[in-house]
Order: C-alpha cells, then structure tokens, then sequence
C-alpha cells in the first residue's frame, strides 16, 4: 500500500525536528534537514516496525551500510569509517542521497527488522550519579543492578569505568568507578548546590532484560550497535570499543524477554543468584520506557512493589524523556517539557513505597548532569 501524504509528511518533520534539536551533530544535522525535504528518501523509513519510526533508526541503517560497504560514497563522510581526520569538506547529501537511493532496498530490510539498541556507554555519567545518590541511605547494602532494555548490557559494567565528573572549567570535580579503566565517560556537573554524588554501591549481580539482547561475540551483532551510535561525537566509537571488551570479560547475564512481564521472575532469578543474602535491587532504564506503551509502563512499579512486600529495598531509576516515568510528579519548569531527558526514582523501603522525586535532568549521551 502507498503510503499517505500525512504519513511521509510525519516522518519528514520528524527529520525536521532532528536537525533542529542536534546542530551539534554537523553531519547527521545535515541529512536530517536534507531528509526533511525529500520524499523519496524519507519514505524509507515508513518501513520500520510500530515504534520504531524515528530517524535514528534511518540513519542507523546508513551507518550499518557504510561501515559493512566503506568503497560507497557515503562512507566518507563519515568518522567512523576514514578517520575524523580524513571526513572532507562541504556538502554531504549528494554522496548519501546517492547512496541511499542506489541501496533503498537493503535499507529498507534493515529498518524493516532492526530496532534501535542502547548502547551510548558515556550514559554511565548519570548512570553513576543516580545510582549513588539512590543508594546513599543504604551504604553497606550491595546492590544487584537490572537493567531494562540493556541490549548488550555495557551501562551493568559502570562500576569498571572511570567516571569524571567535571566543572564548568573543565576541572575534574568526581571520579566514579574504577579509576584506572580504559573506558573513560566524561561530563559537566551542571548542578548549582552540587551535592555530594557517590560513591557507587558494591554491585553483587547485574542482569539485562531486553527483548533482542546482544551478543558480544557476534561481529554482526557488534557491528549494529556501533551502527546506532552518532559519529558525529568524537571519542564514541573508540570508547564504544573499549567498553565492549570490559564488557565481554565481566560477562554480565543477559535474559530475553519482555520489559513488563518478565522483569518479576528476572529479579527474583538475580537475587537468589547473587553472592550476598541481604541485597538492594535497583532497575534502571535509559531511554528505554519511552519505547513501551504508556499505558503498560505502570505495571513496572507494580512488579516493582510486589518485589518489595517482603521487605526488600528496591529502587527504580529511570533516565527518560518529560513524563515518562509513570508516577513521578514533575516541577513546573519540566511539566511543559517535550524533549530532554529526566532522572526519576521510585523507591520501596521496609516494604512500602517512599515519595517519589525527581533527581534533576541531564543530556541523553550524559555530556552533562544538573542533579536537584
């Protein structure tokens, strides 16, 4: 069936917003702003599965091309695949137009099959600072860590990265984690009373739940999640690389399944397996919820709270955008927010739920933190 002129109309303002929202990101501004005007090019992502329809999954699927075909004459544009100092000069989209069009149907497949995965390592930054503030009244407790939607499960490993916490000046204000790691996550402590962050529990057990997760050892597998990742950032791919290799050594536990419905038996499972009897269990998503039905995302906190009745603490820290997090009573100044993204946490002590609160608000890729 042909697709509508609302539809592709939704999908290239989609691009629009894209552009608008990233002038930081030269090239994938670029052919966003180039996308948002071109119907032929934009249709292709009419493709994608419910949910999916975003444009970090088009430009995912590019990304997968050139770095699997670098003689296409899009690839060298891009950093990943020649080098930052080898991407040239000028206009992009006549090369990536090309290309596109010359490989619309592979494309298509992939944005037909694949998904978008999590897999920004420097989300650690805020994963650090929410996972200790979190933890800051139970400091002797250890802590098993669930992540939902963990893809290849590289934000479990943050207690193996060194996490700087810089001012404004570029001063290193906070180390997190393991100091001597060769993946680095860095950024800006936003925050104007900044309170104390850290340090980070002992973590006894790390499961991600996810409903495609990623296996390490499979180059293709790898190769996606390289895919998804925007290399107009400098240092993503290399720290992307390094943190896979902590990752496959650590061997975090991966279990398919559901978000909602199977995170109850992945808690249980993780806490009768880990090496301590008396345990704090946090789960943690990070632009993951945005991706389950908003009319689903409250039975988290009811397995959530099921999970606590024996007494258990459990906590739920969410990274997501404005009023994603179900429950979670947002100030005026991010009520009216539609983009950006929230720290949020729910917490159950002695089984019952506390207030909910907010922990303040960072950059989705953690460039910078402003905690409340």
């Amino acid at each position: 069936m042909a697709a509508s002129p609302d539809e592709i109309a939704d999908v290239r303002g989609g691009f629009a917003r894209m552009a608008a929202d990233h002038p930081e990101l030269p090239l994938y501004a670029a052919i966003c702003a180039a996308v948002a005007d071109d119907d032929e090019t934009a249709s292709l992502l009419l493709a994608a599965r419910p949910g999916q329809r975003r444009p970090v999954l088009w430009l995912a699927a590019l990304h997968d091309l050139v770095l699997r075909r670098p003689d296409l004459p899009a690839a060298r544009w891009f950093a990943s695949v020649v080098g930052p100092d080898a991407v040239p000069v000028g206009d992009p989209w006549p090369d990536i137009r090309r290309t596109v069009l010359d490989h619309r149907e592979e494309l298509a497949h992939v944005i037909t099959t694949r998904s978008t995965q999590t897999n920004e390592v420097n989300r650690c930054v805020y994963v650090a600072a929410a996972l200790g503030r979190v933890c800051a009244d139970l400091p002797e407790r250890p802590v098993v860590l669930v992540e939902l939607g963990a893809s290849a499960g590289l934000l479990l490993g943050v207690d193996h990265y060194r996490v700087e916490l810089t001012s404004d000046s570029d001063d290193v204000v906070t180390v997190l984690g393991d100091p001597a790691s060769t993946v680095v996550c860095a950024g800006t402590d936003r925050s104007r009373r900044r309170p104390p962050v850290g340090p980070l529990p002992r973590i006894v057990g790390r499961v991600g739940l996810d409903l495609d997760p990623v296996d390490l050892r499979d180059p293709e597998a790898v190769r996606w999640l390289e895919a998804c990742l925007w290399p107009d950032v400098a240092g993503r791919v290399e720290r992307f690389r390094a943190a896979v290799a902590v990752t496959v050594a650590t061997s975090p536990t991966l279990r398919r399944g559901d978000m909602v419905d199977d995170l109850g038996d992945v808690i249980r499972s993780a806490v009768a397996g880990a090496d301590s009897p008396d345990v704090h269990v946090v789960v943690l998503s990070s632009w993951a919820l945005t991706y389950v039905a908003k009319e689903r995302r409250p039975q988290v906190a009811v397995v959530l709270s099921d999970a606590a009745r024996g007494g258990m603490p459990v906590s739920w820290l969410t990274a997501e955008p404005p009023g994603c997090m179900p429950g979670l009573r947002l100030p005026p100044a991010l009520a009216d927010r539609t983009s950006g993204t929230v720290l949020g946490a729910r917490t159950w002590r002695a089984g019952h739920e506390t207030e909910p609160g907010v922990l303040g608000t960072c950059h989705e890729h953690g460039q910078w933190i402003d905690l409340a």
